[in-house]
């Protein structure tokens, strides 16, 4: 009898073999094969330890495990991953899904089969059923969105019942959940035009120390504008529209079109009289504009359903006076209103959302951020430049360096600064 069970053990080492291939780096790589003539009847072993699952962009990875079944096991077999340190609903409740449940995917295969999707309940992830045999093998894929998890690691147990439900087979379990690369939607892209009139856009990366790809062309002839603005933030799926006011006066809408490498629609003309302005600051609630006389007035996004590109906004509603005071003024990319300015003094200031229905109160009274913000040149306000970190800032000094400042859920820039790049003065607008 010990001569069959080595014998069966070596043939499914084989098969395991076959199953698997071997590994070829990245995030799915994994250990030399398991060699089933070595592993106990009873055991499960996870082949290569723990496995790392990157939350992003990145894909599913895989992990293996051999169940070496006691002699003598018939009849059907069922496995179940039960991670300890996970809090499990109820089976078919969707109250209360672990994010390590609800923006990943699991699914199982059975000595090679097809994958399926794993069910869950509190006991855990249930694998398909199968028949009984000396050694069988359960791949687990794991696919995580990127608000999965990070730095988290997951352990637990892999147990395999007979068919009365007794534990015949049990060994550790681990995922560690890291850092991919966000989903396009999720990741910001920065426009700069060059002093001789080309758009350039730089796609990120979501790694804070490395925040963007290289530079990709948009096209030539944006230099005839004296003032580009984004409505809302523009991500690497190809999201986000912006408006230009040209040497006449004329403002025209941008409309995205949901491919990176050609962002916008052509443009369509919104109107004229665009020049009584000194400043354009666009939201995804509409467009702010300063007037000569330092008034800030306020063009809301048309009421309804979305409104032509050719009449984006309703009439415009006075906010206020004094914004004369301020030599910058960029909007944080989000959700809202959220506009930084920066006075004659060098202190920055952040007005957040009210959120009123009022068009003309669309800002809450100013805070104070900080002073010294002299030293920088242009400001840029962008989507999330790093892993969630919210709303970000982009400030380049008069060398031409560009520092990254990790924003709040309002946009409201850290104290602390990380160098993102260097030889920025060849263009004369960051956006």
């Amino acid at each position: 009898m010990r001569h069959t069970i080595r014998t069966s053990l070596v043939a499914a080492s084989a098969l395991l073999a076959a199953l698997v291939p071997p590994a070829a780096g990245g995030a799915t790589a994994l250990a030399a094969p398991l060699a089933a003539s070595e592993q106990v009847p009873g055991t499960v072993v996870q082949r290569g330890g723990t496995l790392s699952v990157p939350s992003g962009e990145e894909g599913p990875a895989t992990s293996y495990f051999g169940a070496a079944l006691p002699a003598g096991t018939t009849g059907t077999v069922k496995a179940r991953l039960v991670l300890s340190d996970l809090f499990w609903p109820p089976e078919g409740s969707d109250e209360h899904i672990p994010s390590e449940l609800y923006y990943t995917r699991w699914s199982c295969s059975v000595n090679g089969g097809a994958f399926v999707d794993c069910p869950y309940g509190r006991a855990g992830l249930v694998l398909p059923e199968t028949a009984a045999a000396p050694f069988v093998t359960y791949a687990v894929r794991v696919d995580a969105g990127s608000y999965a998890a990070n730095d988290r690691s997951l352990h637990g147990s892999f147990d395999v019942t007979d068919a009365a439900g007794g534990r015949i087979a049990t060994g550790t379990a681990g995922f560690a959940f890291v850092p991919g690369t966000p989903e396009a939607e999720f990741r910001t892209v920065l426009h700069a035009r060059d002093r001789a009139g080309v758009l350039w856009q730089y796609e990120g990366t979501g790694r804070p120390s490395a925040p963007f790809k290289p530079r990709q062309r948009v096209g030539g002839g944006w230099g005839g504008y004296t003032a580009l603005t984004r409505l809302g933030p523009a991500t690497a799926d190809g999201k986000g529209d912006l408006v230009a006011r040209d040497q006449d006066g004329v403002l025209w809408y941008y409309r995205n079109s949901g491919t990176l490498s050609a962002p916008f629609w052509p443009r369509v003309r919104i109107g004229g009289g665009w020049n009584a302005y000194t400043a354009l600051i666009g939201t995804p609630d509409g467009l702010f504009a300063r007037d000569r006389d330092g008034v800030l007035w306020n063009h809301p996004r048309a009421a309804g359903a979305p409104a032509p590109a050719s009449a984006p906004f309703a009439p415009r509603v006075r906010i206020g006076g004094g914004w004369n005071a301020y030599t910058a003024l960029t909007s944080i990319a989000g959700l809202g209103a959220n506009i930084l300015a920066r006075d004659t003094d060098g202190v920055l200031w952040a007005y957040r959302p009210s959120y009123s229905s009022d068009p003309a109160v669309p800002l809450r009274p100013r805070v104070r951020v900080g002073g010294g913000w002299n030293v920088y040149t242009a400001l840029a306000g962008t989507g999330d430049l790093g892993f969630h970190t919210d709303r970000d800032l982009l400030a380049r000094d008069r060398d031409g360096r560009l520092w990254a400042y990790e924003g709040d859920y309002a946009g409201v820039p850290a104290a602390t600064r990380t160098a993102a790049g260097w030889g920025w003065n060849i263009y004369d607008t960051l956006l």
